[in-house]
């Protein structure tokens, strides 16, 4: 069986800096192997510049023949030119270099009248060569310009109207582009490198920044005597630098998540934006001087007018450092739950593949590093959200191991007149160690519980109490109810398809609780299996009454109902899932192999050997539910797909998230125009049932009694003898007289 695994969101779209319109009005964005257009003033997706199939390592706004153009080059070397006003592709050239191949590095447009140039770069390992190349939609001619020897190391470029500067550890190097070619350099200290680096619009000036946090203006670059000015504010690397239009003041961003704008004339003339969510990567500003873009590292591009304030912004899915809480689906708003900016969780719709919103969860400012020391923020390790999707509850941690670690419980209430999550209850050092899983019973009612399960050895059962004052009526969360067994580790657990049970694993063991009464049902073991258990996923439907456990090395499924082993397999598994909507569990090993079973059966449905060996590494999957989850005529993957997210940020779909064409309802599509008649027509004669066969079904499927002996748990069921009568009774159809 193949299943398809497509692209659904996430990935750096701020790894090149953006590229302003030239009335400003739109701005350009690289994502992947695609061009993004967004409005300025809105934020709103204008269009998407495709037909690149590798790669994008450069961009830029030209003209061509008298056209507002957009080139982009891909690092295979093939360049694209699209009309920016109606959106056509003019051209696309391969630049067929053997030395290249494989290794082209950055490409930049060359302003210029008339003609379409650009600069472009690529290394053997040991040298990077310069390179201009003039294209035409016939033909392309290229010419050598100039060579360094960069010994692996990175190189910064920047391209001015008339020349070009190259920066490589402490070196820079000033290129012009003319045909007589004049060539000048500098050196900074040994123990400094340049991280960054900008030419001026209209004059020989150039901007760099170095590993110290400062900024240097070079003058006179083509002279022996070059003229230097340091602006130095930030502490940590300065990592972009960008000249305004005009060129009499600039804006500089670095990993304090603050933007300065700097006067060149006065270096203690400046302003700042302070507090930006994310460190910056890049600036850019438009041609009428209006607009300020800064493309952040939490994948989002926020829009400043001249005044420095926020108009717009432009955010992707929110890359986050780490992905601790995995993947959590919400059935209210069909969004999946994950870690985002530093103390704060993302809802990313799947429906609509945007972001629909965070929730800082921390509330506090993030800390950034000092030049020598790392600084420790809070971060966010578990979520879980109730099924009703009104309650949400948190585990945040900070790790510092030279004073006391924070570990804060926290339960959110959804208010639905506010639309928004509020906090109901904060719950300092909920264990006295890390916690290592977090769940909310899976009922809709409302007195849930929810139960953490941490590094101290025990299992806590949390539930609402009444904390009503003379002011007003409220709730509130309390501890309930503590479990522990033989002094053991516990890591994982897991509820019953209808909560009545509780699964946790100590050490080897696997434990059944009525999480109620914290009383231990039953626990099992083999004697082969010395492993502590890590993964525990209850089956749904039929197979509610089975539990399957996996350790670093095993995986075996569990029958509550005998107390039995019905099956084990030897296999390692990183994230063990289950689909609430089928029968269908997901295992996933370290080396990205996913198979798909039933916890009654050992056979796999599905198995992907070599599917995902071209991604990175899968650190958190869960099942989603598509719109079409209800219709029995799909496969599995088309009606639950898998959702996973890479180590490099990036969100697939393992499955089909829209109906197949054979499958969707035939409509035909009639026409009024005079060749519609000449052209042949199907008939399908459609017969609709009788009265009495859709009275009849109805009647079945609607009743409650059969309703409810097919939606019961089998561990929880009466004996089928005592309901015979009242079934039978159900099926008969009454005389309506």
């Amino acid at each position: 069986m193949e299943v398809p695994v497509n692209f659904k969101g996430g990935g750096s779209f701020v790894n090149l800096p953006p590229v302003f319109s030239g009335d400003g009005e739109s701005i350009f964005v690289c994502w992947k192997d695609l061009v993004v257009e967004y409005s300025v003033k809105t934020g709103k997706l204008l269009h998407e510049y495709k037909g690149v199939q590798d790669k994008i390592i450069g961009f830029g706004h030209c003209s061509y023949n008298s056209y507002d153009c957009i080139a982009a080059c891909s690092e295979k070397g093939d360049i694209t030119l699209w009309q920016a006003l109606t959106h056509f592709r003019m051209f696309q050239k391969k630049i067929t270099t053997k030395k290249f191949n494989k290794c082209l590095k950055t490409f930049h447009v060359i302003p210029s009248e008339g003609e379409f140039k650009a600069l472009i770069s690529y290394d053997d390992g040991s040298r990077a060569f310069f390179k201009v190349v003039t294209l035409c939609a016939d033909s392309y001619k290229k010419s050598t310009l100039f060579t360094i020897e960069n010994g692996k190391q990175d190189y910064h470029l920047s391209v001015g109207n008339t020349y070009f500067t190259v920066a490589c550890g402490n070196r820079l190097d000033f290129v012009t582009l003319g045909s007589t070619k004049q060539l000048s350099r500098a050196f900074i200290d040994d123990s400094l490198t340049f991280t960054c680096i900008a030419t001026h619009p209209t004059e020989e000036m150039v901007l760099t920044g170095d590993s110290l946090g400062r900024v240097r203006s070079w003058q006179n670059i083509f002279g022996k005597k070059k003229v230097q000015t340091i602006f130095h504010w930030h502490t940590l690397p300065v990592r972009t630098v960008c000249f305004s239009t005009t060129g009499t003041y600039f804006y500089s961003g670095a990993d304090e998540c603050v933007l300065v704008k700097w006067q060149i004339e006065n270096a203690n003339d400046r302003s700042f934006v302070p507090r930006i969510a994310a460190e910056i990567n890049h600036i850019a500003v438009s041609n009428n001087n209006f607009y300020v873009a800064v493309a952040t590292r939490d994948n989002a591009i926020r829009i400043l007018d001249s005044t420095l304030n926020q108009i717009t912004l432009i955010q992707q899915l929110v890359l986050g450092k780490h992905y601790d809480c995995g993947l959590t689906y919400d059935h209210r708003t069909k969004a999946l739950i994950m870690n985002g900016n530093q103390g704060q969780v993302q809802f990313y719709s799947t429906e609509h593949m945007s972001l629909l919103y965070n929730v800082d969860i921390v509330v506090q400012n993030k800390i950034t590093n000092e030049r020598d020391c790392v600084m420790k923020n809070t971060e966010i390790t578990k979520i879980a959200i109730s099924k009703c999707g009104l309650w949400l509850a948190t585990v945040e941690e900070r790790i510092d191991e030279l004073y006391s670690n924070e570990i804060r419980l926290k339960f959110w209430k959804f208010d639905l007149t506010n639309q928004k999550f509020e906090l109901n209850t904060s719950i300092e050092y909920p264990h006295e160690k890390s916690i290592n899983s977090l769940a909310f019973q899976p009922v809709l009612k409302n007195n849930v519980v929810c139960i953490t399960v941490g590094d101290d050895k025990k299992f806590k059962v949390w539930g609402l109490s009444d904390a009503s004052t003379v002011y007003k009526k409220d709730i509130m969360w309390l501890c309930l109810g503590i479990g522990f067994h033989r002094d053991l580790p516990c890591k994982s657990l897991s509820f019953s398809a209808d909560g009545s049970l509780l699964a946790t694993g100590f050490g080897k063991l696997l434990t059944i609780w009525t999480p109620d009464t914290c009383e231990l049902k039953c626990s099992l073991s083999h004697p082969l299996h010395i492993e502590p258990v890590n993964h525990i996923c209850f089956g749904t439907g039929l197979n509610c009454h089975l539990v399957v456990a996996a350790s670093s090395n095993q995986v075996s499924a569990w029958n509550v109902l005998t107390l039995t082993m019905t099956w084990t397999v030897c296999l390692p598994v990183s994230l063990l899932i289950t689909d609430s909507l089928s029968e269908h569990m997901a295992a996933i090993t370290p080396d990205n192999k996913v198979y798909i079973f039933s916890p009654a059966s050992p056979k796999l449905i599905y198995n992907s050997q070599d599917l995902l060996k071209e991604y990175d590494n899968i650190v958190a999957a869960t099942f989603v539910p598509s719109k079409f989850s209800s219709d029995i005529r799909l496969q599995w993957y088309q009606r639950t797909p898998l959702f996973f997210v890479t180590s490099s940020n990036e969100l697939f779909c393992l499955g089909e998230t829209e109906c197949m064409d054979e499958i969707a309802e035939n409509e035909e599509v009639t026409s009024d125009g005079f060749f519609s008649k000449m052209q042949p027509h199907s008939r399908i004669s459609m017969t609709k049932s009788s009265d009495v066969d859709k009275l009849m079904f109805e009647k079945d499927m609607g009743h409650k009694s059969i309703k409810k002996y097919l939606e019961a748990p089998i561990h929880t069921s009466i004996p089928v003898r005592f309901l015979c009568y009242s079934m039978i009774r159900s099926l008969s159809l009454q005389n309506n007289n």
